[in-house]
């Protein structure tokens, strides 16, 4: 039996024509997609399979199209090989993949509010400057400092929103508090700052909106104890109580995702075998950096599912 603790992956992380080959190959991928698109009022599969990469990455599809994917890939590992998780965590959006992994949400209630959520991103970003940058080669300290002081002087709101690895973090703000951070990281001695392509601030507290209807639309949301340990985002903790889950999912739109501690809590519990369950290898990238001595699997394809031994 495999056993192991599965990540997935989130939005940017998406490819036009992910999981096809196990739908193509039938089994429940194929009711996945079905439901999925009976639920969204449009051809999920149409749209995953056979999009520009454009269209794909319009929040509105990419959300719940990388969902969906993730969740058919489990399916397909699942139905190929008796595998028990000792866990599980998802990069943002990759969290609901994580929570219906571990049975905690109902896949069908995932595929609603991942398509709430992208709807209200896209909302709260509308009509704002806010954005983001990648920045490179800072120690995380250096980077909130900057963000801080930004910040403090008046000129834009800044802040830390995404601790990926030692090396990497992503801040989120208003375009003037960005530009501004932006050149006293490199004086500070960041490799690159880099904008990325992205419709708002998320993660920042400029998303608030969009986390006041998030919140409205899980409280109608059943959510259960999962099966095995669940790590958040928002806290990098083990969540077991089903009312903290809720709120860490409506929480983590205007918290930094802390990626990097939440890899090393499960490393430090024991978990060195992990399993990256979508498309792309970006969870598997961070791992490397973030723990080392771990082994990780990337599961994108059904010939990585079915090359995988006992």
């Amino acid at each position: 039996m495999l056993k192991g603790f599965l990540l997935f992956p989130g939005q940017g992380s998406q490819i036009v024509g992910m999981a096809k080959d196990a739908y193509d190959a039938g089994g429940h991928a194929v009711a996945l997609f079905e439901e999925a698109s009976e639920i969204l009022g449009f051809d999920l599969a149409e749209r995953t399979f056979f999009s520009d990469p454009e269209t794909l990455a319009r929040t509105e599809y990419c959300q719940p199209a990388l969902l969906v994917a993730c969740l058919a890939l489990l399916d397909t590992l699942r139905e190929c090989r008796q595998f028990k998780l000792t866990g599980a965590a998802g990069l943002s959006l990759g969290e609901y993949s994580a929570l219906v992994a571990l049975e905690a949400i109902d896949f069908a209630d995932a595929v609603r509010l991942v398509r709430r959520r992208g709807q209200l991103m896209e909302e709260a970003g509308r009509g704002r400057d806010g954005g983001m940058f990648s920045v490179l080669g800072l120690e995380a300290a250096v980077v909130e400092d900057v963000c801080a002081r930004v910040t403090a002087s008046g000129v834009g709101l800044v802040v830390p929103s995404n601790y990926n690895c030692p090396g990497q973090v992503a801040i989120s703000g208003t375009r003037a508090g960005l530009e501004k951070a932006g050149l006293e990281l490199k004086a500070a001695g960041a490799k690159r700052v880099l904008p990325l392509n992205v419709s708002g601030a998320f993660h920042s507290p400029l998303m608030e909106g969009a986390r006041q209807g998030l919140a409205a639309a899980l409280s109608e949301t059943a959510i259960r104890t999962p099966m095995a340990k669940f790590i958040n985002n928002a806290d990098a903790a083990v969540l077991i109580d089903p009312e903290d889950i809720r709120d860490s999912l409506a929480r983590q739109l205007v918290s930094p995702v802390k990626w990097e501690q939440s890899c090393r809590l499960a490393a430090g519990q024991g978990d060195l075998l992990f399993y990256e369950v979508g498309p792309g290898r970006v969870c598997a990238g961070l791992i490397k950096r973030i723990v080392p001595e771990a082994a990780v699997v990337s599961l994108g394809a059904l010939a990585e599912i079915e090359a995988l031994e006992e």
